[in-house]
Protein backbone atom coordinates (compact mmCIF):
# COMPACT_ATOMS: atom_id res chain seq x y z
CA UNK A 1 0.00 0.00 0.00
CA UNK A 2 1.34 3.37 -0.39
CA UNK A 3 1.09 5.72 2.01
CA UNK A 4 -0.60 9.04 1.49
CA UNK A 5 1.02 12.40 2.14
CA UNK A 6 -2.11 13.78 4.08
CA UNK A 7 -5.58 12.71 3.97
CA UNK A 8 -8.60 14.54 5.74
CA UNK A 9 -10.68 13.36 8.52
CA UNK A 10 -13.65 15.81 8.87
CA UNK A 11 -12.59 19.47 8.20
CA UNK A 12 -8.91 18.86 9.48
CA UNK A 13 -6.22 18.38 6.78
CA UNK A 14 -3.41 15.51 8.14
CA UNK A 15 -0.35 16.03 7.22
CA UNK A 16 1.68 12.42 6.98
CA UNK A 17 5.55 12.42 7.40
CA UNK A 18 7.71 9.11 6.73
CA UNK A 19 11.36 9.97 8.25
CA UNK A 20 14.04 7.23 8.17
CA UNK A 21 13.66 6.32 11.89
CA UNK A 22 11.15 8.09 14.78
CA UNK A 23 11.50 8.37 18.62
CA UNK A 24 9.39 9.59 21.29
CA UNK A 25 9.85 10.29 25.01
CA UNK A 26 13.79 8.41 23.85
CA UNK A 27 11.57 4.82 22.79
CA UNK A 28 11.84 3.97 19.53
CA UNK A 29 8.54 4.07 17.58
CA UNK A 30 7.07 3.07 14.68
CA UNK A 31 4.46 6.03 14.63
CA UNK A 32 2.42 8.46 16.38
CA UNK A 33 -0.03 10.97 15.88
CA UNK A 34 0.43 14.62 17.23
CA UNK A 35 -3.01 16.13 17.57
CA UNK A 36 -1.36 19.97 18.65
CA UNK A 37 0.03 20.19 14.37
CA UNK A 38 -2.10 17.40 12.75
CA UNK A 39 0.44 15.50 11.69
CA UNK A 40 0.82 11.12 11.79
CA UNK A 41 4.12 9.83 11.80
CA UNK A 42 5.18 6.54 10.33
CA UNK A 43 8.66 5.70 10.63
CA UNK A 44 10.18 3.60 7.53
CA UNK A 45 12.09 2.40 10.03
CA UNK A 46 14.83 1.47 13.24
CA UNK A 47 18.14 2.90 13.31
CA UNK A 48 19.30 1.96 16.21
CA UNK A 49 18.67 -1.88 15.26
CA UNK A 50 19.95 -1.02 11.22
CA UNK A 51 16.09 -2.17 10.91
CA UNK A 52 13.97 -1.20 7.73
CA UNK A 53 10.17 -1.85 8.32
CA UNK A 54 8.31 -3.59 5.50
CA UNK A 55 5.48 -2.17 3.87
CA UNK A 56 2.85 -3.81 5.59
CA UNK A 57 4.74 -3.10 8.69
CA UNK A 58 4.07 0.64 7.47
CA UNK A 59 0.61 0.61 6.60
CA UNK A 60 -0.53 -0.83 9.53
CA UNK A 61 0.99 1.95 11.53
CA UNK A 62 -0.84 4.26 9.38
CA UNK A 63 -4.21 2.67 9.61
CA UNK A 64 -3.82 2.33 13.50
CA UNK A 65 -2.38 5.92 13.69
CA UNK A 66 -5.82 7.18 11.46
CA UNK A 67 -7.86 5.19 14.01
CA UNK A 68 -6.56 7.50 16.43
CA UNK A 69 -7.08 10.42 14.21
CA UNK A 70 -10.82 9.36 13.30
CA UNK A 71 -11.43 8.51 16.86
CA UNK A 72 -10.30 12.02 18.53
CA UNK A 73 -12.31 13.70 15.38
CA UNK A 74 -15.29 11.87 16.59
CA UNK A 75 -14.65 13.01 20.08
CA UNK A 76 -14.19 9.38 21.66
CA UNK A 77 -11.49 9.67 24.11
CA UNK A 78 -11.86 6.85 25.96
CA UNK A 79 -11.76 4.27 22.57
CA UNK A 80 -8.98 6.65 21.66
CA UNK A 81 -7.29 5.95 24.83
CA UNK A 82 -7.63 2.51 24.61
CA UNK A 83 -4.52 0.83 22.37
CA UNK A 84 -5.79 -2.60 22.73
CA UNK A 85 -8.98 -1.34 21.10
CA UNK A 86 -7.07 1.12 18.64
CA UNK A 87 -4.95 -1.64 17.63
CA UNK A 88 -8.23 -4.38 17.23
CA UNK A 89 -9.60 -2.08 15.45
CA UNK A 90 -7.04 -0.55 12.69
CA UNK A 91 -5.49 -4.76 11.78
CA UNK A 92 -9.12 -5.37 11.00
CA UNK A 93 -9.13 -2.13 8.99
CA UNK A 94 -5.93 -3.26 7.66
CA UNK A 95 -6.50 -6.21 6.70
CA UNK A 96 -9.88 -5.50 4.66
CA UNK A 97 -8.11 -3.20 2.90
CA UNK A 98 -5.77 -5.04 2.21
CA UNK A 99 -7.41 -8.08 0.93
CA UNK A 100 -10.01 -5.83 -0.86
CA UNK A 101 -10.76 -6.82 -4.84
CA UNK A 102 -12.45 -4.58 -7.41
Amino acid sequence: MKIPKSVKVGKTKIDVQQPDGFKLDKNVCRGAYYRSNNTIIVAKGNPERNYLYDADERASTFWHELTHVILQDMGERRLNANERFVSEFSDRLHQAIKTARF
